[in-house]
Formats: structure tokens, sequence, C-alpha cells
């Protein structure tokens, strides 16, 4: 079963800065997503991303540990792996999000790229 979610680029990104942020992370039937040991979240990106450049709000709160694995397929491209491992399990709700930091360009036609490679998976 696959994960659907809604991903946007932040108003305020720049030719030089923007995040990603995903939100309304389900299970492609609609039934809730819940993450035992990691979420991973795969992406490309036109920079590398490191786990402190990931912002996680859960409801109800719990810390997260983000780590990521970037390669570099061209000049301007990254593929990234987040891994994202709760606390303790954790159940998905809609007002929950995921924020990506990106040093770089997620303006015009390269942010629906970079949205469009998304792909979530739960303890897989």
């Amino acid at each position: 079963m696959g994960v659907t979610f809604q991903a946007v680029v932040s108003p305020n990104a720049t030719q030089y800065y923007g995040s990603i942020v995903i939100s309304n992370i389900v299970q492609d039937n609609g039934s809730p997503v819940t993450m035992e040991k990691y979420l991973k979240v795969s992406l490309t990106s036109p920079a590398s991303v490191n786990g402190s450049d990931v912002n996680v709000v859960l409801n109800p709160w719990q810390e997260i540990e983000a780590s990521a694995e970037n390669t570099q397929t061209d000049s301007g491209t990254f593929e990234i792996t987040l891994k994202l491992a709760p606390q303790s399990t954790h159940t998905f709700n809609l007002s929950d999000t995921i924020t990506i930091g990106v040093n770089g360009d997620l303006t015009g036609d390269t942010a629906k790229l970079h949205l469009d490679s998304i792909k979530i998976s739960a303890d897989d």
C-alpha cells in the first residue's frame, strides 16, 4: 500500500533558498500512516540536505531524529533519502507536517520536478 500526501513549496522561496512542506500524510486508501521505527522520504533537490534541515511537527509532539543521505546525480541535482525516526510509535494526523529546508532554487518549473519526485514509506 502506498502513501499519499500534499507537498508544496513555501510561498517565500527564492532562487537561493526554499522550503518543501509535506502534510496530509495518509495511506492511499485514506487510512492513517503509522511509523514505528521510521518514515522514509525520498526526493530530488537542487542542493544537498542535512538532517538538521528537516523540521517535523507532530501532534502529539515528540522529538524526531532526522538523518539524510545525499547522492549528487549532476551539477544541480541531488537524490535525497531522509530517515525520520520517532521516539515512540506515531500515527500521522492531517495536521502533522514535515518541512525540508533547501539551500537551492525551488522556484519556477524546477519546483514541480522536485515536488513530483517525493516518495514516502513507513517502516519498509
